[in-house]
Formats: C-alpha cells, sequence, structure tokens
C-alpha cells in the first residue's frame, strides 16, 4: 500500500509540474515545438529587383544571406501576404495573423517592392516559406 501510495504521489506532482511548465511555456517562451508547421523563423529583408514567375525564383537588392543568390519558392507551398513595417513574421506565436482578404499572388509582386519573408535553407537553397510585401504608407501632405 505504501508503495502505490508513493508511486501515486509522485505521479500527481510531476503531472503538476509538467502541466504547469507547459501552460507557463505556452504563454511566455517562442518554443518550436509549438509551432504547426514552422520550419525557420528567421526572416529575410529587401527590395525585389527581379522576379522570375517561370523558375519561380525572386532576386533580392541588399541581402546579405542571399547575395547574388535568388529565393526559391513554390506556388503550392509558399503563401504570400501584404502587410506593412509592423507585421510581426519572426513570432511563432502571438504573431500577426493574417486574414484571407490579406492573401496575394505571386503575380502580384513585382521589381520595386519591399518584402520580408520567413525562409528555410535545403538543399543548398534558400526556400521562402511565407512572403510579407510590405507596403509603404501614404504620405498625404
Amino acid at each position: 500500500m505504501r508503495r502505490l501510495m508513493t508511486f501515486a504521489i509522485l505521479a500527481f506532482f510531476l503531472g503538476a509540474f509538467l502541466f504547469g511548465f507547459n501552460i507557463y511555456a505556452g504563454k511566455s517562451v517562442d518554443w518550436p515545438g509549438f509551432a504547426e508547421g514552422a520550419t525557420s523563423l528567421a526572416v529575410i529583408e529587401g527590395k525585389i529587383t527581379n522576379i522570375d514567375l517561370w523558375e519561380d525564383t525572386i532576386t533580392l537588392e541588399g541581402c546579405e544571406l542571399l547575395g547574388n543568390e535568388p529565393l526559391e519558392f513554390f506556388f503550392d507551398y509558399t503563401t504570400c501576404y501584404k502587410g506593412d513595417e509592423n507585421t510581426d513574421i519572426v513570432s511563432i506565436r502571438g504573431g500577426t495573423n493574417f486574414q484571407k482578404k490579406d492573401k496575394l499572388s505571386f503575380d502580384q509582386l513585382k521589381a520595386g517592392d519591399y518584402i520580408k519573408c520567413n525562409y528555410t535553407i535545403a538543399y543548398g537553397k534558400v526556400w521562402a516559406e511565407r512572403i510579407v510585401l510590405i507596403a509603404s504608407p501614404l504620405r498625404v501632405d
């Protein structure tokens, strides 16, 4: 009986600890395990110099990570949204939630547009996960 009670008490405290830790972690820390489908939340920013819809590549100006290499994307896999400079695409939890009306197609991107994108590196290339077109604020004088 004593063995059973010791096991029950130990299981209770271990369960309470893990439950409390999980609740705390889910609210305060960006744990990669909580991300659904996110592979990397690092961000590339830059101005588009060329977009090739035939080869599914975007060339960015002034991006140190890419250098002269293009950013690759898939029409079916990569999502494209419109946003502004306050758009948060770094945080797994608490980042910007995009609506259906914010979704863009790739033919709406053009040279001269400024974009932010989440990326992953695979097979020696940089692949775009999510692209956000940064709309410059309108200045009315």
